[in-house]
């Protein structure tokens, strides 16, 4: 088991923290957690792409 989180939780874990100092809308537009959610919804849509042509 590798010692990093998967992405989603790291997407989580930086929105939390993120959240703890502003408004959840003020953190979503972050440069670090656009980038973090963009490599979540990518994955899900290549899996999702996959398993359409499988």
């Amino acid at each position: 088991m590798d010692s990093f989180p998967k992405e989603t939780h790291r997407y989580a874990f930086a929105m939390v923290k993120a959240a703890r100092t502003m408004p959840v809308d003020m953190a979503e537009k972050l440069d670090h957690i656009k980038q973090l959610r963009f490599n979540v919804q990518l994955k899900e849509l290549r899996k999702r792409i996959n398993r359409r042509i499988t």
